[in-house]
């Protein structure tokens, strides 16, 4: 049953969707192919593709069909409510954006083209493993969660995917204001490739404050708009009206 519903789901988003986040790939690794020929070292472009342009792409993929449903009339008479479905295509969307992201810098680190503090290499295989991982784990599940939550509030699918997309230029417009306001630095999405690259000869001390700690806090504020995107979720009848005017 489970199985079923997923296929149906996955089958609903389309093609065109599941496929995006992939196109996205392959255009910056024909890139860094460019970038290569022309003697310009790729890695930040090819880290740029997995801390900023995945995110953004699956962000607004959740903020398109998290707020609308061809049948969100009909699931508010039926026991199983829409928020399920909701959450379920969140999930869907969130392991799509998991395993390209893993396969992505997990191969970067492997040809080595994935720059990282010149003291990490005395950390453990793991704990360097997990750092990598919070490269894009942390901007992921923002734009995850905000795209959702800001196409739930606005009651319109185009006006919090532009919201979204909105704030995430300004991230690189306003990167060093950012980086160096204590108060908006917990909101610095894409410190590894906006921030002082390549961060070989960082310190532990600056790693901590412009890398680590902001993703930390990043995973907070993550969770608390996933819970009031929960609550939004739940309010059936406020989202038909917005689909309805929309």
């Amino acid at each position: 049953m489970l199985v079923d519903r997923i296929y149906y789901e996955l089958k609903l988003l389309g093609k065109k969707a599941l496929l995006t986040p992939l196109l996205l790939i392959i255009g910056f690794v024909l890139l860094a192919f460019i970038l290569n020929a022309r003697h310009v070292d790729p890695a930040r472009t090819l880290l740029g593709g997995v801390e900023m342009m995945i995110p953004i792409a699956i962000g607004s993929m959740v903020g398109t069909v998290i707020a609308q449903d061809p049948a969100l009339e009909l699931q508010l008479t039926v026991p199983r409510k829409y928020h399920r479905t909701g959450v379920l295509r969140f999930l869907c969307l969130l392991v799509l954006g998991v395993v390209l992201s893993v396969i992505y810098i997990n191969t970067l680190a492997a040809v080595h083209m994935l720059y990282l503090p010149k003291f990490t290499q005395q950390w453990s295989p793991l704990g360097l493993f997990l750092v990598i991982q919070l490269i894009w784990l942390a901007p992921l599940l923002w734009c995850m969660a905000a795209g959702g939550c800001f196409s739930l509030l606005l009651q319109s699918r185009t006006a919090g995917v532009a919201l979204l997309c909105a704030i995430w230029i300004a991230e690189i417009v306003f990167k060093d204001f950012i980086a160096l306001s204590d108060w908006l630095r917990p909101l610095l999405l894409f410190p590894a490739t906006l921030v002082g690259f390549p961060p070989t000869n960082a310190t532990p001390q600056q790693y901590n404050i412009y890398f680590l700690q902001p993703h930390y806090k990043l995973l907070a504020i993550t969770a608390l708009i996933l819970i009031i995107g929960w609550l939004l979720l739940r309010n059936a009848e406020s989202m038909l009206k917005g689909s309805i005017e929309e």
